[in-house]
């Protein structure tokens, strides 16, 4: 309240994007809950972040906190500003199994940039499963480190980075990409949100009449 806060977004682990690495993070909807009772006493209002792209998602925020702010469906929209090549990624065959939480792209970005460096424990990101992912997730930091010495490894990252090659560069995804079929633009996205989300609610309260 002190600084005059108008919202907090609560990013839970099935965000896409940069984040808390995943064995520090908590689930979007947890998180949620447990800031909303922290802030009922404030007029701020607590948003879900994190796997959202439906209008069965908010209707679903909506039970444990005010609202949601969404990332990867809106990407995914013809407004959007993004490399389109990897915008091509989030509407093929996905499901949440294909989007990983690894610190292995920042680790790799943060030797490419010394000006923009994210930091513990924020050194992760939500992304597409590829061939980097599969080949460095869940060996050690200190592995990495050490092939990245061998600068062949940077090079061929950069190279894929011009390139825009999705199967080397990550592609920045949260586990609702599965539901994304199609580019489209914001207000069909925004509008199909809204009466899915008002659908949902009338068809529950159906339920308990």
């Amino acid at each position: 309240i002190k600084h005059k806060v108008n919202a907090i977004i609560c990013q839970g682990s099935e965000a896409g994007g940069h984040g808390m690495r995943r064995e520090l993070g908590n689930s979007t909807m947890a998180l949620a809950s447990q800031v909303s009772k922290m802030t009922r006493a404030t007029n701020i209002s607590v948003l879900a972040a994190g796997g959202i792209v439906s209008g069965r998602h908010l209707a679903s925020a909506l039970c444990v906190c005010d609202g949601v702010s969404i990332g990867t469906r809106y990407w995914a929209c013809s407004e959007s500003q993004g490399n389109q090549v990897f915008q091509q990624e989030l509407i093929k065959k996905n499901s949440c199994d294909d989007v990983i939480r690894t610190t292995v792209f920042d680790q790799i970005q943060n030797e490419l940039n010394s000006t923009i460096q994210w930091p513990y424990p924020y050194h992760s990101v939500g992304s597409l499963r590829n061939a980097t992912s599969s080949e460095w997730d869940g060996k050690t930091s200190e592995e990495l480190q050490h092939a990245m010495n061998d600068t062949e490894l940077l090079k061929d990252y950069k190279s894929a980075q011009q390139a825009s090659d999705p199967n080397v560069v990550c592609t920045l995804a949260g586990e609702g990409v599965g539901e994304i079929e199609r580019i489209e633009g914001a207000y069909d996205v925004t509008l199909r949100i809204e009466v899915e989300a008002i659908d949902t609610m009338n068809r529950l309260q159906g339920m308990f009449l």
